[in-house]
């Protein structure tokens, strides 16, 4: 069994990394409402790994109800990191993890929907 746990900064730090593809994912969907493009939304995993450029595509009921939680992200299964995260649900071609403890109050704390508020 291997060691899940990390420290409080790197939990932190995932977070943050986390909410930046998220950001960059809510961006995506705006632009996309003017093209009629929005019947699928094509999105970044939103896993912690920098390297990571795999895509996710979700329906937008699919997206919208992801987007209600603001510790929730889409991303490919095997990409989430059991330290900061839970799985709480699954697509067909992604999983929706759940952050906690320090990495989730960075998901909060960077969410451009609490913003906007």
């Amino acid at each position: 069994m291997r060691d899940t746990r990390v420290p409080d900064q790197r939990a932190r730090e995932i977070g943050r990394q986390q909410a930046l593809f998220r950001e960059v994912n809510e961006r995506i969907d705006e632009l996309a409402g003017p093209f009629d493009l929005r019947d699928e939304v094509p999105i970044l995993c939103e896993c912690a790994d920098t390297d990571c450029s795999e895509r996710i595509v979700l329906t937008q009921a699919e997206y919208e109800n992801l987007r209600r939680v603001p510790t929730h992200f889409a991303v490919v299964p095997g990409h989430d990191i059991p330290a900061v995260e839970r799985i709480v649900d699954q697509g067909e071609h992604f999983i929706v993890v759940e952050k906690i403890g320090e990495s989730a109050i960075e998901a909060i704390r960077f969410d451009p929907r609490r913003r906007e508020v």
